[in-house]
């Protein structure tokens, strides 16, 4: 997306965070350091239905697990509303509060979470990277303000296209903040996608503002889990914890209930198995499905692709939760009374009986023509994920480091031969429970080309850091990995 294509809300969240000066005490110029999130990592509003998705609150997610698939896609759809990035002030301890002192005058107390643009983030998936890197680069060896850290909130609903618009806009404003010419990007999975568009010549074109990238567990490929989720939903996965527990109830136990609620998100299709990952998919007659036609089958209508046909027990299923019901409330309440009295005089008047078939027909037609919007909304969405992939064919930023994980059961493989329930191949030490080790690798080679001949620093350019979950990743050991990548990215000419 063109940046004169962003809607004057996007714009004005932008500029949120450039509010106040900071001091910087050295000599020299400041490094900013922005961290880019994951998907559903960003605490944003639907501006449209005042709703807010915060995943630090499991107030508000166990109230998104309450509602309806319907009612969700609506809520969550890209069609029917923008969202603002949340600016809030966030809570920060001590380690802190000696950098906040010395580089804010004004004295703000929501310094990190607005002028930062930490509060658009997920604390609990978040702080601890960020606090990591703003103590290590800000204190000791360092002056405060001379590495700031900055984090890039997104509408993760979005093509990953918009959001690389917002971060080239984000990080030139950083630049203009500070009066330098580089920062550092630090990304997590989808935000690896999003960091790569906005340097991609093609894309945003800002590789010259970035001196080096350093990606955690990104899909550079895209993951078997969120294709096998479109036909078999959530409902066989293992959830950990309450708040795995609510995001499984949120994202729908039926695959007709994920569909719905996916079918207005354009970003979370792009994290699907792209054109290059290969022998990951079998059809039902053993039959490998070649990646370079993968998105011809996510788009075929069949029941291995992501927009199929309402099964007729499926249709059922869905009338009997009022998905046919009429949008008005009088013939809602008219088509109910004609089945309660159909049941009751047990179908004895058959002009009456006809006109409850009627009404029948009319719900079941009006489901089917919902169903059919989704569908036609998900071939919009996988439409964008194959040019995205298209255009991205395996660039990264010519100083990436990339770090990714492959000590958990991970799904690798799925497999339309094998008997419903097993069709979904997890492997031993095959990724971090989410992206397989085989996509999070695929930059490795690209990567390891662009260093040659440069003098890379003595460190992996690519590392396995062990048997860490996706979206919990950031622990101690991790963020140090990430920290001395920073240092080594720092010291580059």
């Amino acid at each position: 997306m063109a940046e004169d294509q962003l809607t004057v809300r996007e714009i004005e969240a932008a500029r949120i965070f450039e509010q106040g000066k900071e001091n910087t005490l050295r000599s020299g110029k400041p490094l900013p350091i922005v961290f880019v999130p994951g998907v559903m990592g960003s605490r944003m509003r639907l501006t449209a239905h005042n709703e807010l998705w915060d995943p630090d609150s499991k107030k508000n997610l166990i109230g998104w697990s309450m509602r309806s698939a319907e009612r969700a896609a609506e809520l969550l759809s890209v069609h029917t509303g923008m969202a603002e990035i949340l600016s809030d002030p966030i809570a920060w301890d001590k380690d802190l509060e000696k950098i906040w002192r010395a580089v804010d005058p004004n004295g703000d107390p929501g310094f990190y979470g607005r002028q930062r643009g930490w509060g658009g983030v997920s604390q609990g998936y978040y702080y601890a990277i960020l606090k990591a890197l703003e103590v290590a680069f800000n204190s000791g060896a360092y002056a405060p303000g001379e590495h700031p850290v900055y984090a890039f909130g997104y509408d993760w609903r979005r093509t990953v296209s918009n959001g690389a618009t917002l971060l080239a806009r984000r990080i030139r404003h950083v630049l203009d903040k500070h009066g330098v010419d580089k920062v550092l990007l630090v990304t997590h999975s989808m935000g690896g996608l999003v960091a790569r568009y906005a340097c991609a010549p093609a894309g945003c074109g800002v590789a010259n503002l970035v001196k080096g990238v350093v990606h955690v567990v990104q899909p550079c490929n895209g993951a078997v889990v969120a294709y096998r989720r479109f036909v078999e939903g959530l409902g066989n996965e293992k959830a950990t914890g309450l708040e795995g527990k609510i995001f499984a109830g949120i994202l729908g136990g039926t695959w007709w209930g994920y569909t719905m609620i996916m079918s207005g998100t354009e970003g979370p299709l792009q994290l699907m198995p792209n054109q290059v990952y290969e022998g990951w998919l079998t059809g039902p007659s053993g039959q490998v499905v070649p990646a370079a036609g993968i998105y011809g089958q996510y788009l075929d209508g069949s029941p291995r692709s992501v927009v199929p046909e309402l099964p007729v027990a499926d249709l059922q299923t869905l009338l009997g939760e009022g998905f046919g019901d009429a949008p008005d409330a009088l013939t809602r309440a008219a088509e109910a009374r004609l089945v309660e009295l159909d049941d009751e005089w047990n179908g004895r008047f058959p002009e009456f009986h006809e006109m409850r078939l009627r009404a029948d027909r009319a719900r079941a037609a009006r489901a089917l023509g919902r169903w059919d919007a989704y569908r036609a909304t998900l071939r919009s969405g996988v439409g964008c994920a194959q040019a995205l992939h298209r255009m991205l064919a395996g660039y990264a930023h010519p100083r990436t480091f990339m770090l990714y994980a492959a000590g958990m059961p991970t799904e690798t493989a799925y497999r339309w031969d094998l008997p419903t329930g097993r069709r979904a191949v997890p492997v031993a030490g095959g990724g971090d429970g989410t992206v397989p080790i085989v996509s999070a690798q695929g930059l490795d080679a690209g990567v390891s080309g662009q260093w040659a001949g440069a003098g890379p620093p003595r460190l992996a350019l690519a590392e396995d850091v062990g048997a860490h979950e996706h979206s919990t990743c950031f622990v101690p050991d991790v963020n140090q990995r990430v920290a001395r990548r920073i240092e080594a990215l720092r010291l580059l000419p």
